[in-house]
């Protein structure tokens, strides 16, 4: 069980982050305020946090017209870490609102109701760091595969990609990796990881019957796919990954103090900050 702890900061306490002064500027890193838990929120010491493509969106002002935003933008919405007051160990999602008090930082406030689990003893924080958006998207995407015996992954070099193709193939299915540039061969589905626009994205789905996105740029609603955290999808991500039947593709482990390069080129598999 996750037990709660509220207002635990000591006035004037202040941590690390990397962050963006505003919308599209560069990373930094910078001194701001430790933060406080509130109501129904947790405090956690973070002891590692996984970068995704959905962090570079968010300084990029993804989000300015639906949520409100707190400067300097702390990005960053995976982790694992240290509950303050009661030591637990934890990983999971740690978005909240406002945006921008995310998990690129030594502290992180999080609400009790996200996709959160506990943190095994034998599993590598920076590893528990790595899976939950990126894990449980690829997991999910691969049970929405239904009974289709091959699909093509597009991206299947990046942190979504690695995981899907592992469990694709964990699962039975005749896996054919692409890359952006690669040819595409006709399968029984297709899991597009990059496509950025309507036409790439129909230009792939044409060599399938069954096709999904991550960038939600399908006219179809049912080909955009969102992922749904749990608890339990994350139990199972860090059971199969101790089992051996899961390898957490790092490519990088940044320490926090050198991370302001973190949205830098596309590297294969996760890059992982390290407190």
């Amino acid at each position: 069980m996750i037990q709660q702890v509220m207002s635990v900061t000591r006035s004037g306490a202040s941590m690390w982050a990397i962050a963006a002064a505003e919308f599209g500027a560069e990373l930094d890193l910078v001194e701001v305020p430790e933060p406080e838990a509130g109501p129904n929120e947790l405090k956690v010491r973070l002891f590692a946090a996984s970068v995704n493509p959905f962090d570079r969106k968010v300084v990029n002002g993804m989000l300015r017209d639906s949520a409100p935003h707190r400067f300097p933008l702390v990005p960053g919405t995976d982790g694992a870490g240290e509950v303050v007051g009661s030591g637990e160990r934890i990983f999971g999602t740690f978005f909240r609102r406002p945006v921008g008090e995310g998990t690129y930082a030594e502290y992180v406030t999080v609400p009790v109701g996200n996709a959160l689990a506990p943190l095994p003893e034998d599993l590598d924080p920076a590893v528990a760091a790595a899976l939950p958006t990126a894990g449980m998207t690829a997991l999910q995407l691969v049970e929405s595969l239904g009974a289709a015996e091959s699909v093509l992954v597009v991206g299947a070099t990046g942190g979504v990609g690695s995981f899907a193709v592992q469990i694709a193939r964990a699962a039975g299915k005749r896996v054919i990796p692409v890359g952006r540039d690669d040819s595409l061969v006709e399968a029984d589905a297709l899991i597009d990881l990059v496509s950025a626009d309507r036409s790439s994205f129909e230009a792939n789905a044409r060599y399938a019957p069954l096709a999904f996105n991550t960038n939600f740029v399908s006219a179809d609603a049912a080909q955009n796919f969102s992922m749904k955290g749990s608890r339990e999808t994350l139990v199972r991500l860090a059971s199969m990954v101790q089992a051996g039947d899961l390898e957490v593709p790092i490519a990088r482990r940044v320490p926090l103090r050198e991370a302001i390069d973190v949205f830098a080129g596309h590297s294969r598999g996760k890059t992982v900050i390290i407190m």
